[in-house]
């Protein structure tokens, strides 16, 4: 990475008294959520949250996203880092969304279409 070059293309913002819970993709089958845990904060490309358990890199999870009077919504995502949070007892953990689209591993259009209006509504610095 070039000094001072942002990766990230996308706002990230917080939604107040927002949570997710995961669930990890096995091989054969799709294993349940975990507990409800703190979302830090989202853009329209992923997200970061505290988590209690090691995940690998490049593991893929479904995050169910729960955010205050709206439905949930369910996003295919894969692990891109996690690091000790700064509450000492939680890992942090940085998600992408997989591609967009109609086909296998995808996340329904509709998805983005939902995150382009959080980014909307929540992002104050454009």
């Amino acid at each position: 990475m070039v000094q001072g070059f942002e990766k990230r293309t996308c706002h990230r913002f917080e939604i107040p008294n927002s949570a997710l819970m995961y669930k990890k993709i096995g091989l054969f089958r799709q294993k349940k959520y975990e507990n409800t845990i703190r979302l830090y904060n989202i853009s329209k490309g992923g997200l970061s949250f505290a988590c209690d358990e090691e995940l690998k890199k490049g593991k893929s999870i479904i995050i169910k996203l729960f955010i205050p009077n709206e439905d949930p919504l369910e996003l295919l995502s894969q692990v891109c880092w996690q690091k000790d949070s700064s509450d000492g007892y939680s890992l942090a953990t940085g998600v992408i969304y997989m591609p967009f689209g109609k086909g296998v591993n995808m996340n329904p259009s509709e998805s983005l279409d939902r995150l382009r209006e959080l980014d909307k509504r929540y992002v104050k610095d454009r």
